[in-house]
């Protein structure tokens, strides 16, 4: 592991309290163990969980602006909602949903929750174990929707269109290929959406979405 490939990674995107850093610390470690047991990130960043993985949802976290009710669909490991949860936890406030279809990530996600201690600092935070296109239905419009690595744009904003045809603001990194995907997704609808590049990996963005209309 690189002298950059830990906590100190951090700093490269946000600045965060010691309490903060210790709590993404528990979070790799459990997240390190778990990965031995049940697949929850590709095997090929394994060495790379600070930079790929912990650092990378930082950046979803700054591209809320002060949101503090959060939908994040096909959450697996928690990546980005069990960080943004971590970082809410700082005001002592804040809703966030984890929808996960998959039972043995459910089950990492519980033991997160807990040993991080989450809803003991403020953070409501609610595990949906069921498919995207069933939770969403049955929870209450929030102020962002976000999903990191689960589908094209194209296929994100079909599952989210309840949502974002209705106020609520998308939030999700995409990697180099994001201009094609935005173009191929505006073949299909109208929308708002603002670029704010990776402070980590040239070429990759994290995309601002809203005001989304089939075409």
């Amino acid at each position: 592991m690189s002298a950059l490939e830990g906590p100190n990674l951090l700093k490269q995107v946000k600045n965060v309290s010691r309490e903060t850093e210790q709590r993404l610390t528990v979070f790799h470690d459990l997240l390190l163990q778990w990965q031995a047991r049940i697949n929850l990130i590709a095997p090929s960043t394994i060495q790379q969980i600070w930079s790929r993985h912990i650092a990378d949802s930082l950046q979803v976290f700054d591209s809320l602006e002060g949101a503090d009710e959060i939908v994040d669909i096909g959450s697996g490991a928690g990546l980005p909602g069990m960080i943004i949860a971590i970082l809410l936890a700082e005001n002592g406030s804040g809703r966030v949903h984890l929808v996960e279809s998959n039972g043995k990530k459910c089950a990492f996600l519980n033991a997160a929750i807990r040993q991080i201690g989450l809803r003991d600092l403020g953070v409501d935070i609610t595990i949906v174990n069921d498919r995207i296109e069933n939770a969403l239905p049955k929870i209450a419009r929030p102020k962002v929707v976000t999903a990191r690595a689960l589908a094209s744009l194209n296929d994100l904003l079909r599952l989210t269109e309840p949502y974002l045809a209705n106020g609520t603001i998308g939030v999700f990194p995409k990697g180099r290929d994001h201009v094609a995907e935005i173009a191929d997704a505006q073949r299909h609808w109208d929308f708002e959406h603002a670029i704010v590049p990776s402070r980590l990996e040239d070429g990759s963005v994290v995309l601002k979405i809203s005001a989304l209309r089939p075409r």
